[in-house]
């Protein structure tokens, strides 16, 4: 981990305020000593991107139940890396230069076919040619272009290739990167365009994109790698969010934007107007979730507590159904954590509000009508999607609490929700969990 991020984590634990969303109980200190046995029957949501639909699936890890519905940063971002490709290739193919246009049709027509093996020969050929071309061909925002065709190939290919892909485009981005590729392609006048160009604000968050996504491929493989990846896509976020800091700073002296935007609550920011609070909040959360994996409550909580507070500002009543759901996923978290101090009626107390909060939440979003179905938008069933699957896991969770307290009947009541929400949307996993949590009340005679 950086030391601006240590450092920024470490002031959170005493700066940030967890009254906006809690009650007093889940205000207490978060940073005491960790007891993992206690997570042995306690699942904790987290999101997974996908780009068309959310895969869930239960996972064990050692003696711990936990669900990985991971909340990493091309989902949520929306202007993502491979969301935001294909609406370029899709609207704008009268933009594209000759040299490419006709493979990137035929690669994305064999992707809407399910053939992509020859989506990728041909996207990969699209790919190659656009890096060959000068940047003044591609037009303006160069890199959103070639990323966008990249984000396209990666995922018609299979996890390695994807990955070197990514990993070529993001370091596309980086100058001393394309400098240093420079000398050994001197001769290449794309590559020595691409040493000289400094990328644009909208373009460097399309790098953060690209680099959540790389952190998504790692995530199976190593653990390290992954964060490094989020940890560098929070800290260019932060950077981003922070020149708006600086520009307000500077008449009061000299501007610290990294610092502070790691030392206040991000909610309160004045984002620049091409960046979204989910753009900042999802690489938060999405490192929140490695740190939690890893039992780093210390990194973990205030990290899920600032993207909370960006994808839930208080008093803001035109939120999406979705970044509902993902606060509701992230309190779901928020009370796993809080569950893995030395027990205590207190402890379950705190871990049992914000669980309450989630269902509270995901009862709100049902009450909500739909979104309108736009072009490139998700329908409003998918909206909800989130919720449906965070729905299983937090009527679980409370059912788990209430059994630590003996309250069976209440107890039995919240499994046999939680077992008919896991059937209804499909988890197998869940299903059998809960089976399980209510033939243990049977036997307990409860």
């Amino acid at each position: 981990m950086s030391v601006m991020i240590r450092r920024g984590l470490e002031q959170q634990l005493h700066l940030f305020k967890a009254a906006q969303y809690s009650s007093k109980h889940a205000t207490a200190a978060f940073a005491a000593s960790l007891r993992s046995h206690h997570n042995r029957s306690f699942v904790q949501a987290r999101s997974q991107s996908t780009t068309t639909s959310t895969a869930r699936s239960w996972l064990r890890r050692g003696s711990s139940i936990r669900v990985s519905t991971i909340f990493t940063a091309l989902l949520a971002l929306g202007a993502g890396a491979t969301l935001l490709g294909l609406y370029e290739i899709y609207t704008s193919f009268t933009l594209w230069p000759d040299e490419v246009r006709k493979d990137l049709r035929a690669g994305i027509r064999a992707k809407n076919q399910g053939d992509h093996a020859l989506s990728e020969r041909f996207l990969a050929r699209a790919y190659q040619t656009a890096l060959s071309l000068p940047l003044s061909v591609l037009g303006s925002d160069p890199y959103l272009r070639l990323s966008g065709i990249a984000a396209v190939l990666a995922e018609v290919s299979p996890a390695r290739r994807a990955k070197q892909v990514l990993k070529s485009v993001w370091e596309k981005g980086d100058v001393s990167a394309s400098a240093s590729s420079d000398s050994a392609e001197s001769g290449n006048n794309s590559s020595n365009d691409w040493a000289a160009y400094s990328l644009t604000n909208e373009e460097r968050l399309r790098r953060v994109a690209v680099a959540c996504k790389l952190a998504e491929l790692c995530s199976n493989e190593d653990g390290e790698e992954e964060e490094k990846w989020l940890s560098w896509a929070v800290e260019e976020v932060l950077r981003l969010a922070g020149v708006q800091t600086a520009h307000r700073n500077s008449a009061g002296g000299k501007a610290h934007a990294n610092s502070t935007s790691t030392s206040v609550v991000l909610a309160e920011l004045d984002l620049p107007p091409w960046m979204r609070r989910v753009d900042l909040g999802a690489p938060l959360a999405a490192l929140g979730s490695v740190y939690a994996h890893k039992g780093n409550v210390e990194y973990a909580m205030p990290l899920y507590l600032q993207a909370l507070s960006l994808l839930l500002p208080p008093n803001a009543d035109n939120v999406p159904i979705e970044d509902r759901c993902e606060a509701a996923q992230l309190m779901n978290n928020l009370s796993e954590l809080i569950m893995r101090r030395p027990p205590s009626p207190e402890i379950r107390h705190q871990a049992e509000a914000w669980a309450r909060q989630a269902y509270g939440l995901i009862e709100r979003v049902d009450q909500m009508p739909l979104p309108r179905r736009g072009w490139f938008s998700s329908n409003g069933e998918q909206s909800r999607e989130v919720c449906d699957q965070v729905l299983g896991v937090v009527l679980f969770n409370l059912g788990m609490l209430r059994e630590m307290d003996n309250d069976h009947a209440t107890a039995r009541s919240l499994y046999k929700q939680s077992l008919k929400q896991c059937e209804r949307v499909g988890m197998t996993e869940g299903v059998l969990q809960t089976k399980q949590a209510l033939r243990r009340i049977e036997r307990a005679g409860g």
